[in-house]
């Protein structure tokens, strides 16, 4: 009779094996980082397909002002692909857009570009192709730099709708975790 008791005994400590709680945590931490990086660019590559910028809630950009059949900011894609991780650590993951341009679309601002014999050649050439008076004013004139008004268009940045739904994510990966033992 003693032997079955050792016998029930064994089998009830293989069922009831304790997890290995530290490796666990350190494994969600090691995927939600990953996640944190997918998610982020999912995130800063939405705002080029909806055209605007969610943080409380959604903020268009403001149309162009001549007619276009193209998204804003997608003609090259070459700001749309200049977005990646730049660093990524367990406590902080940055983004950035390493297009020169990046900046002045996200935040908006002035430019103030010269007007040099090599562009009046291409306002004249522009002029010639679309027949538009605007390039034209633009060869003739007698200024020396152009000043354009760049409206901003927010691709990247804090968002509150995010950070909540990031912490959606976190709570619902440790529940299934935990639910999974």
């Amino acid at each position: 009779m003693p032997a079955l008791q050792i016998q029930i005994y064994n089998k009830m400590s293989k069922k009831n094996k304790m997890p290995n709680f530290l490796a666990m945590s350190q494994q969600l931490l090691k995927d939600l980082q990953s996640d944190a990086e997918i998610k982020g660019m999912d995130f800063i590559h939405s705002n080029f397909e909806k055209e605007g910028f969610t943080d409380n809630s959604f903020e268009p950009w403001k149309p162009r002002k001549s007619s276009i059949n193209y998204n804003l900011l997608r003609v090259t894609n070459n700001l749309f692909n200049s977005i990646n991780v730049a660093s990524s650590t367990k406590d902080r993951i940055v983004f950035e857009a390493d297009a020169p341009y990046a900046e002045i679309h996200n935040n908006g601002g002035v430019l103030n570009i010269p007007i040099t014999t090599r562009s009046r050649k291409y306002f004249w050439f522009m002029y010639m192709e679309t027949g538009k008076g605007i390039w034209k004013a633009m060869a003739l004139t007698k200024k020396d730099r152009l000043t354009v008004n760049m409206e901003k268009r927010q691709f990247m940045g804090h968002s509150e709708t995010f950070a909540k739904d990031w912490n959606t994510h976190v709570i619902n990966e440790i529940k299934m975790r935990f639910n999974n033992l």
